[in-house]
């Protein structure tokens, strides 16, 4: 374990875990940002049904989150070809029906079993401290992912950020998820903020998938699934993604760390 005067950094079963000493109300999970796969192929067996793309580029814009507000933070190493920690296990679930899209299987090699779960069991104990000195209408969890496809329903200039919260469902407290879109559209973003209802006839797309339905109905909280369009994660262009970045984390202090 690393200390620094604000955080305890763990390594361990493919995750890094940044834990606040001075208990914040906030999370952020980065599920999808890990190690490529190259660096564990032929070790392990990988998912045979489900997207095994990586978010790249997410961890730098969390990071540098962490750096500006007081924050916990949880980052999957696992590469998503092996291990996908946005999905259930050992049954998956398919939050799309009208889409009809294939239930995903979050991993198929019982080998890492201990990995997808240890990633959620540090989030649910992130979590619980954080209710028990908060209450659970203070405590957010914050999803991070990115996307390069924009919706059908996008202006013509896209999107830049897309919430998710499966039309509420996973908003039980207030209006959190309608004031981070507000914030962010004032800073000049373009962002997707779901209804209680789809747009159309199927579900809006990045509706939000396992991490954010499940926690948000375990603990009682709110859990936002944010999406980050792939123009603000370009590595040799940091200067947008460091802007999210301080843009995102005035959120935070403004609205979930008085």
């Amino acid at each position: 374990m690393i200390q620094t005067e604000s955080y305890s950094i763990q390594m361990e079963n493919g995750l890094i875990i940044f834990e606040t000493k001075e208990t914040s109300p906030v999370l952020i999970s980065i599920p999808h940002d890990g190690l490529p796969f190259q660096a564990l192929s032929g070790l392990f067996e990988p998912r045979k049904i489900g997207y095994r793309g990586r978010d790249l580029y997410v961890w730098p814009i969390a990071k540098d989150i962490l750096i500006s507000t007081n924050i916990n933070a949880i980052r999957g190493l696992m590469p998503r070809t092996l291990v996908d920690y946005n999905r259930a296990w050992p049954e998956g679930i398919n939050y799309y029906p009208l889409t009809r899209k294939e239930v995903h299987t979050a991993l198929d090699d019982v080998r890492l079993v201990q990995a997808y779960q240890h990633y959620h069991a540090q989030i649910d104990r992130i979590l619980k401290r954080s209710i028990n000195e908060f209450g659970k209408e203070q405590t957010l969890l914050i999803d991070l992912h990115g996307f390069s496809k924009q919706p059908p329903y996008a202006p013509e200039e896209g999107y830049d950020l897309i919430l998710g919260t499966g039309n509420r469902v996973s908003i039980p407290h207030g209006k959190i998820d309608e004031i981070l879109a507000e914030h962010m559209t004032s800073r000049g973003y373009k962002v997707f903020l779901p209804k209680d209802t789809s747009l159309g006839l199927e579900e809006d797309y990045y509706s939000a998938d396992f991490t954010t339905r499940h926690h948000s109905e375990k603990h009682g909280i709110n859990v936002i699934q944010v999406e980050i369009a792939s123009r603000f994660r370009k590595q040799g262009v940091r200067e947008l993604g460091q802007k999210l970045s301080r843009d995102f984390a005035e959120f935070i202090r403004e609205n979930c760390l008085k």
